[in-house]
């Protein structure tokens, strides 16, 4: 309707701008420049524009994703590290499983299938078994702005070329050197690149609870995606089915109001305040996370080495802190560390300007309600660090669904 309504010229305008925008970075100064100060620094705050080296390196990802990931996964991540992270995951499913059993607001049909969506779930780790070529993206050094029209008019025939034939399910959606992960309802797979195996949320020689802190909780957090306000309409299949009893529906939808109200009344800034409803999804998937990667932990006797002595104020993934700080404060516990690790992960510093922005088109919450929210509705946590009763660590009503 739009199309129809807006005049050609206007069309054509539109996408030329939109064609000088994507471009401006390979432009030339004054075009760089100008794209940084509107988007970078009115948007998000940005004082400075990033070192040349890190915007090459974020544009040859954007181009060679995979080439640039076997690369980088052969300087970084081991074969060690790989077998310990399947095996997490491993257990943050058997972990989740219990929590499925336990789900007395379930009834036993909608558990079937939950269970068998569960055991169906296809796992990724590290890197893809077979690699992406790039046969025929033909680049210079004459043009880098030539080149860049190469890689996206390569990598939109590539995904143009699968119309029409079997999906495949070894294709990976995310190069291996990004720091994220994800969870695709529609291929019921959970994926975790070789980026974000790395410090701070995993290393092969860290200790369990460092692990089961970070990597674990993101495992988690991964798989509750399946089962969140939006995986949850899919099948073991990956199908857009409701396999929900009426009753039990009812009682989920009960519970995630439960966190969207609780994260509403988050105040990022004076006046601004956490959007629940947009953030909600991710918000289910923290608090489902936490739990049951603090679960498979508790029951995992090989997830690491013993957890060194960690005492004072936290310093270093799996590290103890140095001297000026051992000697301030009785060491922490092995449960205390699990807790410190995860919080840990999500250290972030960001720009008024930025936080502004993102609370208005980020699904996700912000890094410090992402520790707290889900703490907050964790008893275990409480207990652990002897929070009151009645204080915000340790509230008197809690939001629980997994």
């Amino acid at each position: 309707k739009l199309i129809v309504a807006t005049s050609l010229v206007d069309l054509k305008t539109y996408l030329r701008w939109h064609l000088l925008h994507s471009s401006a970075a390979a432009l030339g100064k004054k075009f760089v420049d100008q794209e940084f100060q509107f988007y970078s620094k009115t948007l998000s705050g940005q004082t400075a524009l990033a070192p040349r080296w890190k915007r090459c390196v974020q544009s040859t990802v954007g181009a060679m994703s995979f080439a640039v990931g076997r690369s980088f996964v052969d300087l970084s991540y081991g074969k060690s590290g790989k077998e310990i992270s399947k095996k997490m995951i491993s257990n943050i499913e058997n972990s989740f499983r219990t929590s499925l059993d336990n789900a007395k607001w379930m009834d036993e049909p909608t558990r079937i299938e939950a269970i068998k969506k569960l055991e169906r779930i296809f796992n990724k780790v590290g890197y893809p078994d077979k690699w992406r070529k790039y046969e025929g993206l033909k680049v210079d050094r004459k043009s880098y702005l030539k080149n860049r029209f190469a890689s996206a008019d390569f990598n939109s025939k590539y995904e143009l070329d699968k119309i029409g034939k079997p999906v495949d399910r070894g294709e990976w959606q995310m190069p291996p050197s990004m720091v994220n992960a994800y969870y695709d309802p529609s291929l019921n797979e959970m994926v975790f690149p070789a980026g974000i195996l790395q410090d701070p949320f995993f290393d092969a020689k860290a200790s369990s609870p460092a692990n089961y802190g970070g990597i674990g909780m993101v495992m988690g957090h991964e798989l509750t995606h399946g089962f969140d306000d939006e995986g949850r309409k899919f099948d073991s299949e990956g199908k857009l089915r409701d396999w929900w009893s009426p009753d039990v529906s009812k009682e989920f939808d009960k519970r995630a109001e439960c966190v969207i109200k609780q994260y509403d009344a988050f105040e990022v800034a004076p006046g601004l305040h956490v959007n629940g409803k947009l953030t909600a999804g991710e918000n289910l998937a923290d608090l489902g996370g936490i739990r049951t990667a603090y679960a498979a932990w508790q029951k995992d006797s090989g997830g690491g080495v013993p957890a060194p002595a960690l005492s004072g104020t936290p310093a270093g993934f799996g590290k103890a802190p140095d001297a000026t700080t051992a000697t301030t404060v009785a060491p922490f516990n092995d449960k205390q560390k699990f807790f410190i690790h995860f919080a840990q992960t999500w250290c972030t510093k960001t720009k008024p300007e930025f936080e502004r922005m993102k609370i208005t088109v980020d699904p996700h919450s912000p890094p410090k309600m992402r520790v707290n929210g889900p703490l907050a509705d964790f008893p275990e946590f409480a207990v652990v660090f002897s929070c009151a009763s009645g204080t915000k660590m340790n509230p008197p009503n809690r939001c629980t669904v997994w």
